[in-house]
């Protein structure tokens, strides 16, 4: 009985390693008729209903299938949220390496994909997609920003294919934004193939695209006309050191805002902030990239005034599409709290923050003209009660 327990655990693993490397290796198949479905290449822009994308980032981070992504799913339609992101990963082994592949321990399957997206709709969430890359084995000072495969045709091979399969199952969910990369810095410079790459993303996806790009970094990329979404990440230093009280924050962020708009106004695209987050540390308000700086000196207060003067500043602004909070709890037995130092709100003053803007009506006149909704129909209600 031992040697054929044996067997079948080795059978079990050698079905999941063929699984996982058909996902790696799914060809970036082209539709039957590639001329007639795909859509224009720049598509107009649509203005965006106030507040219309109010979320929070759920990491897809377990390949069980009884894992419960679903409970994270329901306490996130009960914080006000209107939007879920779900994040999924493709790893590639370090910087250097040209391939990327899915690791079915770590990501849902295709069918608990669906699941998932099916899940949040019922709930009334709208949904994005968002797949990035990570580096399984990191070398110092490595990150995804930072790839320089040593060919540069098989990754971006590999990334189409990685982009392309997740684009179709965003598409076959209902997903309302597909995100087609997360600060890939070292590869934004490549307009061209970011060009053919979105337009053929197009072809398998029809709702709105969007890029996060690094918020120190969005400025180079010229490729902004391609998309329907700018995504921008908030990880400033706002403080420079010095304590972070709501007002200092909030005279941090004005300049800061006068200058991303003036910017915006000559890209025309809604400004949609991938990541809104402060790691509950008292560090968070100058290095709120850095979840690793102080660990374990947390300051909920500090954080909670991150969110407040975040969203006093930008919440009725015009030109932006929405806000993704990062990030929400994805295991069961996760510390929150006041005590835990990592960026999840729950159960801390910063989700009583997140709530209340969460659900604030729309500060904005009612105008005649109805608004545009996510999925392109006009709907006088699109702007309704956060």
């Amino acid at each position: 009985m031992i040697g054929r327990d044996k067997f079948l655990v080795l059978g079990m693993f050698v079905v999941l390693a063929a699984t996982a490397l058909a996902i790696r290796l799914l060809p970036a198949r082209e539709p039957a008729d590639s001329a007639a479905s795909a859509p224009a290449a720049v598509r107009p822009v649509q203005p965006s209903a106030f507040g219309e994308f109010r979320g929070i980032t759920l990491q897809l981070q377990s390949g069980h299938p009884s894992h419960p992504y679903e409970q994270f799913i329901d306490e996130i339609a009960a914080t006000g949220a209107n939007t879920v992101s779900f994040v999924v990963a493709g790893y590639q082994e370090d910087g250097s390496s040209s391939s990327i592949f899915v690791d079915l321990r770590k990501t849902p399957s295709d069918h608990r994909m669906l699941e998932l997206l099916a899940h949040a709709r019922q709930r009334g969430l709208r949904v994005v997609v968002m797949p990035i890359v990570l580096l399984e084995n990191a070398r110092e000072g490595e990150w995804r920003g930072k790839i320089a495969p040593e060919s540069w045709d098989h990754w971006w091979d590999d990334y189409g294919s990685f982009l392309f399969h997740y684009a179709e199952l965003a598409q076959s969910g209902g997903a309302d934004v597909f995100i087609i990369g997360s600060e890939l810095v070292s590869t934004e410079k490549f307009t061209e193939r970011w060009r053919e790459l979105i337009r053929k993303v197009r072809q398998r996806f029809h709702g709105r695209l969007c890029y996060s790009a690094n918020w120190d970094h969005y400025r180079p990329i010229e490729w902004w006309d391609e998309l329907d979404l700018v995504g921008m990440t908030t990880y400033y230093d706002l403080t420079g050191g010095d304590e972070p009280t709501v007002q200092r924050l909030k005279a941090a962020w004005e300049p800061l805002r006068e200058d991303i708009l003036k910017w915006q106004a000559g890209i025309d695209r809604p400004i949609l902030f991938t990541e809104v987050g402060w790691p509950n540390q008292t560090t968070c308000a100058q290095y709120p990239w850095d979840y690793y700086r102080s660990p374990d000196k947390p300051d909920p207060t500090a954080q909670a005034n991150c969110f407040d003067a975040f969203f006093d500043i930008w919440i009725d602004e015009p030109a932006v599409a929405g806000f993704l909070v990062w990030e929400w709890r994805n295991y069961p037995q996760q510390s929150t709290g006041p005590k835990d130092t990592s960026y999840v709100p729950t159960d801390k003053p910063a989700m009583d923050v997140i709530r209340r803007y969460f659900r604030m009506p729309d500060p904005r006149p009612v105008k005649n003209s109805p608004a545009v909704a996510a999925d392109g129909r006009t709907d006088s209600a699109s702007s309704a009660t956060r």
